[in-house]
């Protein structure tokens, strides 16, 4: 049961009806026995794992609150942290170590015995350690109150909405909310259905209907340049699409509930510098890896080259998180080089902005920095879709080839679109950019929408309704899923 079936909307309808059926004190239980098996239909062999790192956390928080001086919750949490990676460690990242050691030790010549193990990756582990590992280290800060109530722990730690690829949670904001007895509201209600049709339209129109595309360049042995390029665009627009169609359906679900959830992307595709795109994409694991990684790692270090040490492990350990492959390490160096070099050039820039009178004329600047972040994510974004290490080198060589982007060539590797499908991307997508033209002019398109009389705002949700129905392309997984 994936958000994009029809027994997802009728398992989540049959749950809202009966949490603003039932008394409050009661609610938790219903929550719970809706995560625990949403979750057992996508993982269920994992039941048990997420049940035991629940337990695992709930008792090492009280025991860091327990601890008297700061020295032993330290060093309660430490200990908490290592055995939660430990399990994260072996079921994620354990082939990945072992495949890269055997291939050094083939290499050297060395003899290197351990075999390729068969372990599969339990759904959405990635996602609940770090929720758990930001528990541990908020109340050994003393910013967390150790909570003793086992059922809404095991909620924050399983919410079905969040659990599958976030929004990445504190507990000080979700735990406090499942405490609060919600009413039924109709704007809660109404936004919430609003957000969860916007994630479908996303998912079922851009992005799925832009998967085998951009898979039949990306598996093919032999991609021209031009394909390449246009693949690796359209790539960047389908990954957007996805996730963040992904966190609009698990804002949307909260919402009904009566659960805020942190919004996860605002337009990155927009940005005017690496550092901006990080601050709109992804946002909770970006504000995630800023206060548990680089802030700890910047601890008394003043020298800017220190800085920029911290900086690059910081985006390397975003890029093992992403995925047990050094394609994603590569990602993540990449980003930490553009950050380090983006903020040690930024005079040198600003001066050189000045010098040809660019600065003069603010909104050529602006999309022209635009312009710039999207092609360098773009870039980095060859080594994010690519298989192996290998082919990744071979499509930035031909992402970067002067060649590739000659306009006949683009204009030839559209020939991948059937004219239908073309059509009907072009059309969505144009939508989707009003969409988000409306955002940036406003604060909330869907505030600026309930302005409008009811006829245009009724034509427009039919619109979105029906397009997803009619038009709708399903059968992909969710990208960060599989993270």
């Amino acid at each position: 049961m994936t958000f994009i079936s029809i027994e997802f909307l009728l398992f989540f309808a049959g749950i809202v009806f009966t949490y603003y059926l039932i008394p409050h004190k009661w609610r938790w239980i219903l929550l719970l026995a809706a995560s625990y098996s949403f979750y057992a239909t996508l993982s269920g062999y994992f039941v048990l794992l997420l049940l035991t790192s629940t337990v695992f956390t709930y008792f090492t928080g009280i025991l860091i609150e327990k601890q008297d001086t700061k020295q032993q919750k330290k060093r309660a949490m430490l200990v908490g942290i290592c055995v939660l990676l430990f399990f994260l460690g072996w079921f994620k990242y354990f082939n990945f170590v072992n495949d890269s050691i055997r291939a050094i030790s083939t290499y050297m010549n060395w003899n290197y015995a351990i075999p390729y193990q068969e372990i599969i990756l339990p759904l959405a582990i990635s996602f609940y350690t770090f929720q758990a590992v930001s528990y541990l280290v908020d109340i050994s800060r003393g910013k967390q109150k150790a909570e003793r109530h086992y059922g809404y722990f095991s909620i924050y730690f399983a919410f079905f909405p969040q659990l599958v690829a976030g929004p990445i949670e504190r507990a000080k904001k979700l735990l406090p909310q499942f405490k609060v007895e919600q009413t039924l509201n109709y704007d809660n209600i109404s936004y919430g259905m609003k957000r969860i049709a916007w994630g479908f339209f996303k998912k079922t129109l851009i992005a799925d209907r832009l998967a085998p595309i951009v898979a039949s360049v990306y598996d093919s042995p032999d991609p021209t340049g031009s394909q390449i390029v246009l693949a690796t665009i359209l790539f960047s627009v389908q990954l957007y699409a996805d996730f963040s169609a992904l966190s609009d359906i698990a804002i949307g679900c909260a919402r009904m509930l009566g659960i805020k959830l942190t919004e996860n992307f605002k337009q990155p595709h927009f940005a005017t510098s690496i550092g901006d795109f990080w601050n709109r994409w992804h946002i909770t694991l970006s504000t995630w890896l800023r206060d548990y990684i680089f802030m700890p790692l910047c601890k008394g270090k003043k020298k800017r080259s220190e800085i920029y040490v911290a900086i690059i492990i910081t985006f390397l350990i975003s890029g093992i998180w992403h995925g047990a492959a050094w394609t994603f390490v590569l990602w993540g160096l990449i980003h930490g080089f553009y950050r380090a070099f983006g903020d040690h050039t930024k005079h040198f820039r600003g001066k050189m902005a000045t010098f040809i009178h660019l600065d003069q004329v603010p909104s050529l600047h602006k999309w022209l920095q635009i312009a710039t972040t999207f092609l360098l994510v773009c870039f980095s974004r060859v080594f994010f879709r690519s298989d192996s290490v290998t082919a990744a080198f071979e499509n930035a060589q031909h992402f970067l080839s002067p060649s590739s982007w000659n306009p006949s060539g683009i204009i030839g590797a559209f020939e991948m679109f059937s004219l239908l499908d073309l059509v009907i991307f072009s059309f969505f997508f144009i939508v989707m950019q009003l969409f988000h033209y409306i955002e940036r002019k406003n604060t909330s398109t869907w505030n600026w929408l309930s302005q409008r009389p009811a006829v245009a705002r009724f034509a427009v949700y039919v619109l979105i309704v029906v397009s997803v129905l009619v038009f709708g392309a399903t059968g992909q997984g969710f990208v960060y899923g599989g993270f």
